[in-house]
């Protein structure tokens, strides 16, 4: 998929809400705030859209509540176009090429890449593990070894490193 396909694929907000619905609650939804699995639409017209209310403990949430993207101004649609920009770059996106291809400032996209690059750390405590066939290209781990007088290390592919 390219940005063309993306951003054909993903046109409105209604969309992209209802894809991150489905991606957060595959099972149905689920109250953020208690955990209760039966919620209410609130109906409204106006800026507040596709709000629910909890029938547990009665407050309200959306697909974004308590999530790194909650409270956010910007549309899920430039979320969903920076997630995928940092995710294609093999080598990462500066602040500034990213502010540049979504159309924001570069504070904006700075604070957006910090708050994408944090969901998908896996050593958070809602993090699940992978299912499925999972591919990935290779990599070699750790660090540069030490270095000691008088030793050439290999480079590359040439190392025990796993």
């Amino acid at each position: 998929m390219n940005i063309d396909q993306l951003n054909a694929q993903f046109k409105d907000e209604t969309i992209c809400r209802q894809f991150f619905e489905a991606a957060r609650w595959p099972a149905g939804r689920i109250c953020p705030h208690c955990s209760f699995n039966i919620s209410y639409e609130i109906k409204v017209k106006g800026p507040y859209v596709d709000r629910y209310e909890c029938k547990r403990c009665k407050s309200h949430f959306t697909v974004t509540t308590k999530t790194a993207l909650h409270s956010t101004k910007l549309p899920l649609r430039k979320w969903l176009q920076a997630m995928y920009l940092i995710v294609i770059s093999s080598k990462g996106i500066s602040s500034v090429a990213l502010a540049r291809l979504i159309g924001v400032t570069q504070p904006t996209a700075w604070r957006m890449g910090h708050a994408i690059r944090k969901m998908m750390d896996p050593n958070r405590s809602d993090a699940r593990m992978l299912q499925g066939i999972v591919e990935l290209d290779e990599k070699y781990i750790g660090g540069t070894p030490q270095r000691k007088p008088g030793v050439v290390h290999k480079r590359g592919k040439g190392t025990s490193k796993q």
